[in-house]
Order: structure tokens, then sequence, then C-alpha cells
């Protein structure tokens, strides 16, 4: 386990505005479980084979684009910057990964769509949490996705839906959680409704008797203390509970059995699901070390005070895409610096730019922390063949940065640790 828990990572804004809008959508339906899913499917302009990203939504009824109107006096009391405000995550987290390469699936939830039992019909585990895995199947029949390259993106809920779907098929390439929870929906939720009842001047012995009885069904259904008398809970019956229960209390477990490369992201003021949460999962998953922490930023992928998915977020998303897992078409726009090689990467108190390229007539060097502090200034050679160049950092703390090596009027990035 690396000893250093990840903040964040912001590239320079300039890396990616070439590529604003630079995308093509269109609505898109496919059938699981007998009904018509609703969504939108949207490709960066350009022929091609398009590495594929799936959003898998949180829970409730949530639309295609992730859209939450904050009002009401709990938005009042949790976000009051926010107020009045519309958030649309799903589509601007689509929005940012199209623009850097990736063709993106959302779709709309069938209880969104299906707003009654009677056009919803009979309810089922896997119908109403699992149509990520015909969305996958949708993916697969066009011609312009990679379909060696399918990666599933869970927000909140959907973070504990990703890896039971991936552990049992051979077509995913790779796992992004954000917001996850490792505590199971029942605990997470009796939380969720005490600190709302406490925080925002609610009835707490209500809250707490409402929590209670969460906690009493959820232990009834782990306990198989339910039979077809027992009653709903949130609309559905205890049969679904029980799948549902099966497949996500081994969220963690389910991780490891996958192998895959994952990315595991907390966002620092979550009240929905606890930066702790990122903690609990950093504890017990062997399969990767990718474990981010973003600062500033709430449940719904933005700030507490701007409506809009915050650029720190994709970044990182794409800068990890990039480093460990998946190339773009539109990589190749970007230099790749095979002549730029930094030893080493991880360092105790200075490491070296080794940098060759004969029609380089300056070489600058800064280094950046990862929220794009610059702390060692440019740095500029004249360069005639190789130039080593050794750049101390002992004075500095522990922790990543990033290395940038400007030339001909390109930037190659490098992230860096310092133990």
């Amino acid at each position: 386990m690396n000893m250093i828990t990840k903040a964040l990572v912001f590239l320079p804004p300039c890396l990616f505005a070439w590529a604003a809008n630079a995308q093509q959508s269109s609505d898109i339906t496919f059938i699981h479980d007998g009904k018509t899913v609703y969504g939108t499917f949207a490709v960066p302009n350009g022929a091609g084979k398009f590495p594929v990203i799936i959003i898998a939504p949180g829970s409730g009824p949530n639309d295609r684009n992730g859209t939450l109107i904050l009002t009401g006096a709990n938005a009042s009391c949790l976000y009051p910057s926010l107020l009045n405000d519309t958030l649309r995550p799903y589509k601007e987290l689509s929005d940012a990964l199209v623009d850097s390469g990736y063709a993106v699936l959302r779709y709309d939830k069938l209880e969104y769509t299906y707003t009654t039992p009677a056009s919803l019909g009979p309810i089922t585990f896997h119908k109403l949490w699992l149509p990520v895995e015909s969305a996958i199947s949708y993916v697969k029949t066009r011609n312009d996705v990679d379909t060696t390259r399918i990666i599933l993106i869970g927000h909140s809920e959907g973070s504990s839906l990703i890896p039971f779907i991936a552990k049992n098929r051979h077509d995913i390439r790779a796992l992004i959680s954000i917001a996850g929870p490792r505590t199971p929906l029942d605990s997470l939720l009796a939380e969720q409704i005490m600190y709302i009842a406490q925080t925002c001047g609610g009835n707490v012995s209500q809250a707490q008797a409402q929590a209670n009885q969460i906690r009493s069904y959820f232990n009834d259904i782990r306990t198989g203390n339910w039979n077809v008398n027992t009653p709903d809970l949130f609309g559905a019956p205890a049969s679904t509970w029980s799948d549902y229960i099966h497949a996500v209390d081994s969220v963690a477990i389910n991780y490891n059995l996958c192998s895959l490369p994952t990315l595991f992201i907390g966002l620092e003021l979550d009240i929905n699901v606890p930066l702790s949460e990122l903690t609990r999962f950093e504890n017990e998953i062997t399969a990767t070390d990718d474990f981010w922490n973003i600062p500033g930023l709430i449940h719904y992928l933005t700030p507490d005070n701007i409506p809009h998915v915050s650029s720190m977020l994709t970044d990182t998303i794409v800068y990890w895409l990039r480093q460990n897992i998946l190339t773009t078409l539109i990589d190749s726009l970007y230099p790749q610096g095979g002549s730029v090689s930094i030893q080493p990467a991880l360092f105790d108190s200075e490491f070296s730019i080794s940098f060759d390229k004969n029609d380089a007539q300056q070489v600058c060097f800064s280094v950046t922390s990862i929220t794009g502090q610059e702390i060692i200034s440019h740095r500029c050679h004249n360069v005639s063949g190789r130039l080593l160049h050794r750049i101390e950092m002992s004075s500095f703390p522990s922790g990543i940065y990033l290395a940038n090596i400007f030339f001909n009027g390109q930037t190659v990035i490098r992230k860096i640790i310092k133990r």
C-alpha cells in the first residue's frame, strides 16, 4: 500500500481547451429485462474506434444527466451557496471525458422512465439495478467503439454495482469508483438520516426511529428472517433486497476479485458518502493502490458553491486513464516525450531529468504541486545534444508532484513522488 494518499491532479487547462465541444451526441435506446432504456451516446468528432465509458448512476430515479435541483429546507441548510441551482453531474462528466477522447454512454434509470408500478412491472434486483449489463451489450454493437476498452464508472451506489457486474465478465478493461460506499446501504442511509436531522434542526427522535427501522429491516434480510409477507421497503420487495445485499455487501471483495485496474475517488465535502469510506476501501482493497481524495467537492461532483462538475475531478480521471490504462486517438496530439526521462520517479531528495532532442534550441523545466501551484520556477537551458539536469527537493514535503518540461512549443508532464 502506497503510504501517500493522493489528493488531486490539476492539469493546465490549455492541455484540454483545444477539444472543447469537439463531440457528437445522439439519443439512443437499448432493452433491459423487457423495458426500453433511454440514453445518450456521445463520441469525439472524427472517425475511429473509441474506448468507451459507461456511467453507472447513483441511487434514486436519476435521469441520464443526473439532474438535481437543490431546493427546500435541507438544501438551504446543507448547500446554501447552491440553493435553487440545477446540477447535471453526469452530463458534465460525460462532456469532459468525450472532449478527452472517450466515447460515453449515460442513461435514464428505469424508475425515472417508468414512474408507476403498472408501467415498471415486477421489480427484481437485476431489472432495477443492473441496466449496465444491457448497456455493455449495446455498446458492443457499435462500430465506433473499441470493444476491448470498455470502462465502467460508478458513482455512489453505482460504485457498489460495477465490480459485481465486472467480476464475472471478460470484456471490462477498467473500473472507476467516484464517491463509492464501503459501508452497507442500510447503515449509511441511517447515518445520513441522523446527520441531516441533527445538522438541519430536524426531529432527531423521529429520525432515530426511522434509522432504527431501516437497520432492523435489513438485519431481517441478512439473517433470512423474512418471507413473502414481509412488507416492501422503498417500493422493492424483500426478495429483491436479499439479492441486493448479497451483491453489494461484498463490494470490497468484488473489487479484489475483478483484478482490474481500478481508481477510487473520494470527495472531501461529501456528506452522503463520507471520505472515511475511501479510507475503508484503502484498508481492504489489494487489487489497486490508486486512492485519490479530491478536496472541496460535494457528493454531486461539484464544489459547494459552484453548480458545475470540477475540472479537478475530470482531469484526475483522464490523467489516471492516460498514465495507467489507455491511450486514445486524441493522445496522438499530445507530445509523448519519448526523449524525456525522469529518474527516479519515486525519490527521497532529488531526481534527474534527462533530455535528448537535437532539434530543441532551449529546454525549460518547472515543478508544480498537484494543485497546480508552481513550487520550482522555470529554469531554462540551451540544448545541444543531450542534457542531464538534477532537481533538488529535499526541503519539500512528501507527496505527488508534476515535473513539466517545455520545448519547441510543446509540454511534457511526468508524475513524480517524493517519499
